[in-house]
C-alpha cells in the first residue's frame, strides 16, 4: 500500500472481502491476504506507524497502565529475518526506559479472519510485550466503548503463561475485560518462537497458541454490554516496562528483545486440537476434537502411555480413559489443503489428600476472619447433599456496590506459598449458589507488603475456581491463576482473600463451606484430624449459678482412635478425659461462659469443638448494674466506607443481662458522635454511626451513663468503660515486618518489629475489651511474658507515636 488519503476506501474493501470469504466454510483453504516477512533491513512504512512517548502527547502518561517506559524508533529494528523490539534502561526525559511500539492503523485494518504471528518473547521480570488490536474509528466511543481485542500478553515473571483478553464495557472506571490463559507444558514461551493467533467472525472470537484452541468468546459472554467486535480493528506490536500488569523491573535483566518472525492475515480458518490439557490422576471420558475440518476427515490419533482410546479413533473426535502419566494428544490428518500433526500437551495430576481446613464451619478452622465489604453469616445448610452435607455453613452476600468485593481472611499455616503454585498443595472448596453457571471466584495471596492502593505489590499468586451448578453443593478446587507479585515472600503470607465474581457489580449469594489444603499423595496416609462436638449442654443454655453439670462431647477419628478430650472454660482447661463416653464435671459460673473441647487422636492430630455458651444466673434482687464489656468495630456502607460500631454489654449486681437499659456513650477518633440505644435481652446495647469513611479507621467509644427504671448505674463497677481499636480495611497493613512467636505461646511471646525504628506501645487484652497487659518497646525486638494469662485467645496491640495500631490474635497454651 501507499501512504495515500484513499488506504480508508482500500482496507474497506479488504475487510469485505475478509467477511466474504469467511462465509464460504472451513472446506476453502486459508489465503493469506496481508502479510510482513520482515525480510527487509528496515520497518515497512507502508504497513506500520511508530509510536513514540509516554503517553503524555495522547493525554494518558504511562500509556493508562502506569508504565515506565518511553517509546523510541531506535528500538525498533528489522533484520536477519525477524523484527526485534527491545527494552533498555536507559533515560529519555522523565522516563527510566526506553522500548519500541508500532501499529497498522489506517495502513491495514481488519473485520473478521484469522490473524497470526510468530513471536519469541523476552526474558525478564516486569516487562509487559503484547501482539494487540485496537478499534481503528471508535465507532462506539473511547477505548473502551470500541472494544481491544488482546491475541497475545506476556508477562515476563511468569514465563510459562500467556493471556487472551478482550475490553469493552462502559467508559473507565467502569471498564469491563474478561478472558484467559494458556500454560506452556514444560517449557518456557522465551526459549523458542511460537504461533499466536485468533479467528474472529460475526459474534465470536476463538484464540489459539499453536494451533491449541485456549480460549472462546461470544456476544452472551459481554451481556448485557454491546459487543463491540464488528468494526474495523489494527494490529499493535510493543513491548512495556512495569506498569499495572508488568509488575516490578529487574534492571538485571535488561536489555530484552521480543522478536516477530512474520504477522499475517488469512482470509479462512486452520484446523486446531481442543480439550483439556490439565486432568485429574485416572479421569475417564475425556473428550479431543479436531475442528475446522469436515466431519469424515480421518484422523490418526496418539495418546500418552497409560491411557486409552475408549472411542473415536480415526475420526474428529475421541474419547479417553487416563491413567498416571503426563504426555502428548497427539492428531495426524491432511485437512484438503496439507498434511498437518497438531499436538497437545496434557499434564496428568497425582493424586492428593486433604491437609486442614481453613475455614469450616462445624469446626475449628485455621483461617481467621478479618473483613469483607459483603456480609458473611453462619447458618444452617441450605440444602444438605453427598458433597456437603454438614449442619451449618457460611452465607456470603456479595456488596453489589463493590466491583471488587472481598472476604479477608488471616492464615498462618501457609509457611510455603511455592507449594500451591507448583501444585504440591492445592485449594478445593463447596459451593451452593444461583450464581451464573461460569461464574469466577478467585482466591489471592498476600503478604503484609500488600495495601490497598500498591498492586500489585504484595500480592503473591492468585487461584481461579469456576461455577459449575446451580443449585446444588459442588467440590471445587482452584488453579493457579497468575502471581502478580513474583518478588512476593514464599514464606511471608499473612493473607487470604476470597474474590466472588470480581470486577463485576453483581449482588448473587454465595454458600461455602470446607475450604481446604490439599496435598500431594505421597502414597503414606495422611493423618486425619479427629472430629469432635459439645453434645452436652446445648449453646445458650441457662443455669443458676453454681450448679454443678455434666460437660460432654462427641468425638470420633476416621483413621485411628482418640487419645484424649479436654475440656475449657473461657480458654481455662478444667479437665481431661480419656474414655468414652467423654465428660468432666463443671460448677456454673455467674455471667455467660464460653465452652470447648479439644480431641487428640492417638498421632497427636487435635481439633477444638465449636463454641457453646452457658450463662449462669444469680437469684436474688438487682439493686445495680454495670459495664461488663465493650467491643467496637466497623460495619459496610457504600463504595468501600465503613460505619463505626459498638456493642456494650450491661450485667446486673447478680451478674445477671440487664434489658431495657438506655445506655448513652461517644464515638471518638475517626468519628465524633454521641449516641443513645436500649439493650437487647442480652443485656446488649449496639451502637453504629451515622457517618461513614473510608481508610483506616480508629473507633474509640466510651460509655457515658446507664439509665434503668430499677437498677442504679455504679460505674465503680465498671469492668471497662472506654475502648480504644483501629479496624483494619481493605488489605493496609501498617508494619510491614510485625511478627510474633510463637503463636500458640506458653510463656514468652516474641515480639519483631525489623524494617521500623522501634519505640512503641503494647496492649494485651481479651475478648470483652479488658485491659490485662501494657507497656512500651523501645527495641525492634522485645520478649512479652504472658505467663501469667489463662489458657485462651488474646489480642495484641502495637502502636506508634503516631497512633497506627497493628493488632493480632494469639492463643495462650
Amino acid at each position: 500500500m501507499q501512504t495515500t488519503t484513499f488506504y480508508p476506501f482500500k482496507t474497506l474493501i479488504l475487510s469485505i472481502g475478509l467477511l466474504l470469504a469467511c462465509m464460504i466454510g472451513y472446506s476453502q483453504c486459508p489465503n493469506i491476504v496481508w502479510q510482513d516477512e520482515f525480510t527487509g533491513t528496515s520497518l515497512d512504512l507502508s504497513k506500520w506507524n511508530y509510536q513514540i512517548g509516554d503517553g503524555c502527547a495522547e493525554g494518558i502518561c504511562g500509556w493508562g497502565n502506569n508504565e515506565l517506559q518511553s517509546y523510541q524508533q531506535n528500538n525498533v529494528v528489522v533484520s536477519n529475518g525477524t523484527l526485534k523490539i527491545t527494552a533498555k534502561k536507559e533515560r529519555v526525559r522523565g522516563s527510566q526506559y526506553t522500548s519500541g511500539r508500532i501499529n497498522t492503523k489506517a495502513k491495514a485494518d481488519f473485520t473478521y479472519g484469522r490473524f497470526e504471528a510468530s513471536v519469541k518473547l523476552p526474558a525478564g521480570d516486569g516487562l509487559w510485550p503484547a501482539f494487540w488490536m485496537l478499534s481503528s474509528n471508535e465507532p462506539y466511543g473511547p477505548w473502551p466503548q470500541s472494544g481491544e481485542i488482546d491475541i497475545m500478553e506476556f508477562v515476563a515473571s511468569n514465563p510459562d503463561r500467556t493471556l487472551g483478553y478482550i475490553h469493552y464495557g462502559d467508559p473507565y472506571p467502569n471498564n469491563q475485560s474478561q478472558g484467559n490463559s494458556f500454560v506452556l507444558k514444560n517449557d518456557v514461551f522465551t526459549n523458542a518462537f511460537h504461533e499466536f493467533a485468533i479467528e474472529w467472525e460475526p459474534g465470536i472470537i476463538r484464540w489459539y497458541v499453536d494451533g491449541i484452541l485456549f480460549s472462546t468468546k461470544t456476544t452472551q459472554d459481554v451481556a448485557p454490554y454491546n459487543w463491540p467486535f464488528d468494526q474495523d480493528f489494527h494490529f499493535l506490536l510493543n513491548v512495556a516496562v512495569g506498569g499495572n500488569l508488568g509488575g516490578p523491573v529487574n534492571n538485571n535483566m535488561l536489555p530484552a528483545t521480543m522478536e516477530v518472525d512474520y504477522v499475517r492475515v488469512y482470509d479462512g480458518f486452520k484446523a486446531y486440537i481442543g480439550g483439556d490439557d490439565v486432568v485429574a490422576n485416572q479421569e475417564q471420558g475425556v473428550s479431543y476434537s479436531i475442528g475446522n475440518v469436515t466431519n469424515n476427515t480421518n484422523v490418526s490419533w496418539s495418546v500418552p502411555s497409560g491411557a486409552t482410546i475408549v472411542s473415536g479413533q480415526g475420526t474428529p473426535n475421541i474419547s479417553v480413559n487416563f491413567g498416571n502419566e503426563s504426555g502428548t494428544v497427539s492428531a495426524s490428518f491432511n485437512d484438503g489443503c496439507s498434511t498437518v500433526t497438531l499436538d497437545l500437551a496434557v499434564e496428568v495430576e497425582p493424586s492428593y489428600v486433604k491437609s486442614y481446613a481453613f475455614e469450616n464451619f462445624d469446626a475449628a478452622a485455621t483461617a481467621t476472619y478479618a473483613s469483607s465489604t459483603g456480609t458473611l453469616t453462619e447458618l444452617a445448610n441450605p440444602s444438605p447433599n453427598a458433597t456437603n452435607s454438614s449442619a451449618l455453613s457460611g452465607k456470603y452476600d456479595r456488596n453489589a456496590q463493590e466491583q471488587y468485593d472481598i472476604l479477608v481472611y488471616n492464615v498462618n499455616t501457609i509457611t510455603d506459598g511455592s507449594l500451591y503454585v507448583n501444585k504440591t498443595n492445592k485449594f478445593y472448596v463447596d459451593i451452593y449458589t444461583t450464581a451464573p453457571i461460569g461464574t469466577q471466584i478467585t482466591l489471592q495471596l498476600e503478604t503484609s507488603n500488600a495495601t490497598a492502593s500498591n498492586y500489585p505489590t504484595g500480592r503473591h499468586s492468585r487461584y481461579s475456581a469456576t461455577i459449575t451448578e446451580n443449585g446444588n453443593w459442588h467440590r471445587l478446587q482452584f488453579t493457579l491463576l497468575d502471581r502478580p507479585d513474583i518478588t512476593a515472600s514464599d514464606t511471608g503470607i499473612t493473607t487470604m482473600i476470597l474474590l466472588f465474581a470480581s470486577n463485576s457489580y453483581t449482588s448473587d449469594t454465595y454458600y461455602f463451606d470446607n475450604l481446604d489444603s490439599y496435598t500431594v499423595d505421597t502414597g503414606t496416609p495422611t493423618n486425619q484430624s479427629p472430629n469432635v462436638s459439645i453434645s452436652n449442654p446445648s449453646n445458650g443454655s441457662s443455669y443458676s449459678t453454681g450448679t454443678n453439670i455434666s460437660i460432654a462431647a462427641n468425638a470420633t477419628d476416621g483413621d485411628g482412635s482418640i487419645s484424649q478430650v479436654e475440656f475449657f472454660v473461657n480458654g481455662s482447661s478444667i479437665g481431661v478425659d480419656t474414655t468414652s463416653p467423654y465428660s468432666r464435671s463443671w460448677s456454673v459460673a455467674s455471667g455467660t461462659s464460653d465452652l470447648t473441647a479439644v480431641a487428640t487422636d492417638n498421632l497427636g492430630a487435635s481439633t477444638t469443638s465449636s463454641v457453646v455458651s452457658v450463662t449462669g444466673t444469680t437469684t436474688g434482687t438487682a439493686s445495680s448494674m454495670y459495664v461488663s464489656s465493650i467491643v467496637t468495630g466497623t460495619a459496610s456502607a457504600a463504595k468501600g466506607s465503613k460505619y463505626g460500631t459498638a456493642s456494650v454489654t450491661i450485667l446486673n449486681n447478680l451478674g445477671n443481662p440487664v434489658s431495657n437499659a438506655t445506655v448513652t456513650g461517644t464515638f471518638s477518633g475517626t468519628f465524633s458522635e454521641q449516641r443513645s440505644a436500649l439493650t437487647n435481652s442480652n443485656g446488649v446495647a449496639s451502637f453504629i454511626t451515622s457517618a461513614s469513611a473510608k481508610g483506616t479507621l480508629v473507633v474509640n467509644f466510651c460509655v457515658g451513663n446507664v439509665a434503668h427504671a430499677s437498677l442504679t448505674y455504679n460505674s465503680a463497677n465498671n469492668t471497662i468503660t472506654c475502648v480504644n481499636s483501629t479496624a483494619r480495611l481493605a488489605n493496609r497493613s501498617v508494619f510491614t515486618n510485625f511478627k510474633i512467636y510463637p503463636n500458640p505461646v506458653e510463656k514468652s511471646l516474641n515480639i519483631n518489629m525489623e524494617g521500623s525504628s522501634g519505640n512503641f506501645s503494647y496492649v494485651v487484652y481479651d475478648f470483652s475489651g479488658k485491659i490485662l497487659l501494657s507497656g512500651n518497646i523501645q527495641d525492634k525486638r522485645a520478649q512479652l511474658n504472658v505467663s501469667t494469662l489463662a489458657s485462651g485467645l488474646y489480642l495484641i496491640s502495637l502502636k506508634d507515636n503516631d497512633n497506627i495500631e497493628k493488632i493480632m490474635k494469639f492463643v495462650k497454651d
